[in-house]
């Protein structure tokens, strides 16, 4: 039995040949508050890993980033169901780098607002370069 709505170690990008290589070779997108990297791949096994990012010259404590990137986690925890459902379809597998890059802490509102858009965006991109890759 899979949790639809859990957000396992599986789908978290902690790779470091990954992430250099998504931040290396991904292309890029703004949309409110966040910077969104993305690699798309050809993979056996189709999926999407996430990695947030909360850089101190925004928040200097902690606590203020560890908080953001707990809303921006359960924000793409509660709307990743869509994505997965593209990715499969289009047969690829996605990396997916999130930098928050505003310097307030928005509610969850608007975080969840944001993230819907991004999740709507990186599943068109993934549809569309499927016939590409």
């Amino acid at each position: 039995m899979t949790r639809k709505f859990g957000f396992p170690r599986q789908e978290k990008l902690k790779s470091v040949v990954r992430i250099e290589r998504l931040f290396t070779d991904g292309r890029s997108f703004w949309m409110y508050p966040f910077s969104v990297r993305l690699l798309v791949t050809e993979a056996d096994e189709p999926g999407c890993r996430l990695l947030v990012s909360v850089g101190k010259h925004y928040f200097k404590h902690a606590v203020d980033r560890n908080r953001v990137k707990r809303l921006v986690r359960e924000a793409y925890r509660l709307s990743k169901s869509t994505l997965l459902e593209m990715v499969k379809q289009a047969g690829v597998s996605i990396d997916v780098g999130l930098v928050y890059r505003t310097k307030e802490i928005l509610s969850y509102a608007e975080v969840e607002a944001a993230m819907r858009l991004v999740v709507d965006r990186v599943g068109e991109i993934a549809s569309k370069s499927s016939a590409a890759v």
